[in-house]
């Protein structure tokens, strides 16, 4: 008997020994940035850490220079507005007509980026802005003017939705947010590091340097997508499983959720790792095009039609209208404070006008630590104490950011309302860039990851909403705070930000599971 018993604890000890070196080994490789879960060819693998990160530098430098070529004109608004023989109010108005070709472009984009592939897009799209780039330098009125602004927003647009799904697509998520948050700064310090370089040349040149400039970047861009981002599209063999000649066929493997089936109207072009359940021996797959487009042309309106089919979901969209709202505040106090610190009592001269949107920037790069490292840092511990990891997770790091929204537009409000001190303008619209960085690395990694097979279509409803805004709040801006008070206008807006923020965080972190599960989205288990 006592032998019996020497021997099943021996085994147990056993097994336990082996779970244990297995869990060591597993996480050994999460640290790598390696998912033994996935094929040693998945991109996740495949790719060492410092090709990984020369992807992700020319990802947000690409997202860097589509909003860099909008911002590029905050500070030449009287120039331009000279040059084209309007008045300067018009000139922030083509900002919205970029922002509006941001909107729609991705409707052309990511159905190419998921049949064809990622590096074919990055190409067209890089090489197709380098011509309207000369176009913006060479108009001679408003209307071409604002024209070439629209095409070249239709045209940059893959930098707002592609680059996404292609961070998804090489790490884990134990780190996504924190490589999003990365790219998200790079896209939100942009129009704070442009009218800096918009000062300099207005001062010293003339307003079409402004955009050789912006040439000069896109050659750069275009050059670093062929050298150096590959192909990262993801496609899963499940015909041809590796398996021994005297096996049983192996079954396909199961979906994530029965819901998954359910609700996708067409079936995915690919799958990513929270669904990739197969074991790695028999899990086989390719890097490369799924298919093309004129081969199944059906198919492809199909997958041009599925980002309409994302805005049926509430955690995807309310969100995305939120994140809208920010950015366009964020717009707002862009427009408003060259106009303001161009006459008495401030006076700014061109240069140090644009130097003064550097606080925006600094405010941006600090909110890259809140927004990326907290947000997965809290993700991380929430999953150890519960057991199981979900988007809404990631929602709590948003919390403690919501009050300094508002401390920080009221600031802007009061100093622009009472003509106070200029640095307090530039310390509220700081802190506000802060939390705006902060924000867009968690809100936009959480309606990523809450439909990671369909992550293309999940960020093109979220820049949709982000360009609409955009596009909108140039009209109204400035008036609003003219005609009825800049206090009140930012103290509206600083409510709102901070008021919907916390509703949103309340509900979703409540009840954002039971939506998504509700609505047929898939689901991992709690």
């Amino acid at each position: 008997m006592s032998k019996s018993l020497n021997i099943a604890s021996s085994s147990r000890s056993d097994i336990e020994n082996q779970q244990y070196h297995h869990h060591e080994h597993h996480s050994a490789l999460l640290q790598n940035g390696k998912d033994p879960s996935l094929p040693a060819n998945h991109p996740i693998n495949a790719l060492s850490a410092m090709r990984k990160f020369f992807i992700l530098c020319t990802l947000s430098y690409s997202g860097f220079l589509a909003n860099f070529g909008i911002a590029i004109i905050q500070v030449a608004f009287p120039t331009l507005g000279k040059a084209f023989g309007v008045e300067t109010s018009m000139i922030p108005n083509t900002i919205g007509y970029y922002l509006l070709g941001f909107a729609f472009g991705p409707l052309f984009w990511n159905p190419l980026s998921k049949t064809i592939g990622r590096r074919p897009v990055y190409l067209l799209g890089s090489a197709l802005y380098i011509p309207c780039v000369i176009w913006m330098a060479l108009s001679p009125s408003y209307a071409c003017f604002s024209v070439s602004r629209l095409f070249s927003g239709l045209t940059s647009s893959f930098s707002q939705t592609v680059p996404p799904a292609t961070i998804a697509d090489i790490f884990i998520k134990e780190v996504r947010g924190h490589k999003m948050s990365m790219y998200a700064v790079a896209v939100v310090i942009a129009p704070a590091v442009a009218p800096l370089f918009s000062g300099i040349i207005v001062a010293k040149t003339n307003w079409h340097v402004l955009f050789w400039l912006v040439l000069g970047l896109a050659v750069v861009q275009c050059l670093l997508y062929f050298f150096v981002v590959p192909e990262t599209l993801w496609n899963e063999d499940f015909s041809t499983p590796l398996q021994s000649t005297d096996a049983q066929p192996t079954a396909p493997s199961p979906e994530p959720s029965e819901s998954y089936n359910k609700d996708d109207s067409s079936k995915p072009v690919i799958r990513h790792l929270e669904e990739a359940h197969q074991d790695p021996t028999t899990m086989q797959g390719h890097v490369g095009p799924a298919w093309m487009p004129w081969q199944r042309p059906m198919e492809y309106l199909q997958v041009c039609l599925s980002p309409f089919l994302m805005l049926r979901y509430i955690s995807i969209v309310i969100p995305s209208i939120y994140y809208g709202s920010l950015f366009a505040w964020s717009i707002g106090i862009t427009i408003v404070m060259p106009q303001k610190f161009e006459n008495a009592p401030y006076s700014f001269a061109t240069i140090p006008l644009g130097t003064a949107f550097l606080a925006y920037g600094l405010g941006g790069i600090l909110g890259k630590w809140s927004g990326g490292l907290v947000g997965d840092k809290t993700c991380s511990y929430l999953e150890r104490k519960y057991g199981h990891r979900q988007p809404e997770h990631r929602l709590w790091a948003l919390i403690p950011i919501l009050p300094f929204m508002f401390i920080g537009l009221i600031i802007v409000g009061i100093v622009t309302s009472k003509e106070l001190h200029w640095i307090g303008f530039l310390i509220g619209g700081g802190l506000f860039f802060f939390c705006l960085s902060a924000a867009t690395g968690l809100l936009q990694t959480y309606v990523l990851e809450g439909y990671m097979s369909r992550s293309m279509d999940t960020q093109a409803v979220f820049i949709f909403f982000k360009s609409i805004w955009g596009f909108v709040i140039p009209f109204f801006v400035w008036d609003w705070g003219a005609d009825h008070g800049f206090l009140e206008e930012y103290a509206a807006q600083g409510a709102l930000a901070a008021g919907l923020g916390a509703i949103l965080c309340a509900v979703f972190i409540w009840k954002g599971y039971e939506i998504r599960k509700w609505q047929g989205m898939p689901v991992s288990p709690r």
